[in-house]
């Protein structure tokens, strides 16, 4: 889904992460898949490079005496990545057995012949175990044509001291449920006290800003597309067009606001992040990796609001080349947990309707069975195994990503790492979830939404209703393709 730390997190050194906390970067050299002859069947796994150091390691238990299941990485980006797999399948590799797909790919994959349906009793027992959110993307027309194996949502990170003194009381542990308004309000407010005034989000051109627009759109009671993956729904009644504007509406709030980065309209993930790390923002709209980040980070002494944790240094980054790092006793991250909270505290999504919850995008990587493979049948009983209750917690306390499964919420390890591990569940349910438009012509309608919306701030809102509608109809009817 993009730069996606948001959706990517997953790698050797996160299997330590997950219970430490911490976060870190992978980067896994491209195998190349091959059958093997004469020494039975071999099922190769394309994984997103963020997380494939864990489905190999989960790859390996999914192997039986029938078959031998391999994981390999696919490139770094997102869009290389969706490329490989395409010219793979396109070209039928027939050593392509699963596919890692982007939840935004399903519907592609699907309607191009190249993802199999699963199975009726595979795809009904999905229904049954998986949180509702992460199963939409992976539907299409109906059918379910890939099996989520993680998930993610965004959450509002705060300054709960500077919130506190903009406040004029103590905040707690119970997260503040605000509105962009008071988002906007506070921010300022906080510059009139001497404290920190930017609001971090992703306003860049690429995928990030259409996910911000997304979650504003659905959570203003708009949509994109209809059912159908189609008909675009942005400006079709005046309810939609009211939704619309609304969005953009906070989008050019936060971009025209005083104090806001001066970088805002080239801000990413990591950029939200070091925004907020450098003590520089009150609040980020950002993806959970970055609550390890900063406990890591303010560990080593870099976080300017976190010094009460440079005394635990040695355990959150222990030397690269260490042999066997202290694992921190659960009284030691539960220390680390407490005071990182007194400063840096995790929210629910700012709604944009006072009292209705915002509907959150959905990240997250799905699991599919390539049409490309020689052994359906034992192809599909891997992709069960890749994906199930044992798999996910692995992808959890291993990877660090958010699992599809609503009760590994509650296991204990996966707790210790993530606080917030019940809000992240909150925000993908049936109607806090929203997901971006499922249609195969998603990465055209992207890419021309991308170049509409930025630089984020410069149109008004409602001509950009209009503009957004016909890029929007533009890449419904294959045309435009290049902004």
């Amino acid at each position: 889904m993009t730069t996606r730390r948001r959706t990517r997190l997953g790698t050797r050194r996160r299997s330590r992460a997950a219970a430490v906390g911490l976060t870190a970067t992978m980067a896994v050299t491209l195998l190349a898949g091959c059958g093997t002859e004469g020494e039975g069947i071999t099922l190769n796994v394309y994984a997103p490079a963020d997380g494939a150091t864990t489905v190999m390691e989960v790859a390996e238990t999914c192997s039986t005496s029938e078959y031998k299941v391999v994981g390999h990485s696919l490139p770094k980006s997102a869009d290389d990545q969706r490329l490989q797999l395409a010219r793979r399948a396109a070209g039928n590799d027939r050593t392509m057995d699963i596919m890692g797909l982007d939840v935004n790919w399903t519907a592609e994959f699907a309607e191009a012949g190249w993802a199999l349906p699963l199975p009726d009793e595979m795809a009904a027992a999905a229904k049954k175990t998986m949180l509702a959110g992460p199963l939409k993307t992976a539907m299409w027309q109906d059918k379910q044509y890939a099996a989520p194996a993680w998930t993610n949502t965004q959450l509002l990170w705060y300054r709960k001291d500077s919130l506190e003194k903009v406040l004029g009381r103590k905040i707690g542990n119970t997260p503040p449920k605000l509105t962009w308004d008071q988002v906007i309000q506070y921010a300022a407010r906080s510059g009139e006290l001497g404290g920190p005034t930017q609001v971090e989000v992703q306003a860049a051109q690429y995928e990030g800003v259409v996910v911000w627009f997304n979650t504003l759109l659905e959570s203003a009671g708009g949509r994109m597309l209809a059912d159908d993956g189609r008909t675009v729904t942005l400006t079709d009644t005046p309810e939609h067009r009211a939704a619309t504007v609304k969005a953009l509406t906070i989008m050019r709030q936060l971009a025209t606001a005083p104090g806001r980065d001066p970088s805002f309209t080239q801000l990413k993930e990591n950029d939200a992040r070091l925004g907020m790390e450098t003590g520089k923002a009150i609040f980020q709209v950002n993806w959970p990796y970055v609550f390890a980040s900063a406990k890591q980070n303010g560990a080593a002494g870099t976080v300017p609001f976190l010094t009460e944790l440079e005394k635990f240094n040695e355990l959150l980054n222990p030397p690269k080349d260490a042999t066997d790092p202290p694992e921190p006793t659960t009284a030691q991250l539960n220390e680390i947990n407490n005071l990182t909270r007194q400063k840096f505290d995790f929210a629910p999504y700012p709604a944009v309707i006072a009292g209705k919850p915002a509907k959150t995008t959905v990240g997250g990587i799905n699991f599919a069975v390539a049409k490309t493979t020689r052994y359906e049948k034992q192809a599909f009983a891997a992709l069960d195994c890749l994906t199930n209750e044992k798999a996910g917690r692995t992808y959890a306390v291993k990877g660090g990503t958010p699992p599809v499964f609503s009760k590994l919420y509650d296991d204990p390890e996966f707790r210790k790492a993530y606080p917030m591990a019940s809000l992240i569940r909150d925000q993908l349910q049936e109607n806090t979830a929203a997901v971006r438009p499922i249609t195969p012509l998603y990465t055209a309608m992207s890419t021309l939404l991308q170049a509409t919306l930025t630089p984020v701030g410069s149109q008004e809102p409602d001509q950009l209703a209009d503009k957004l509608t016909e890029a929007a109809q533009k890449a419904m009817d294959g045309k435009g393709l290049v902004p």
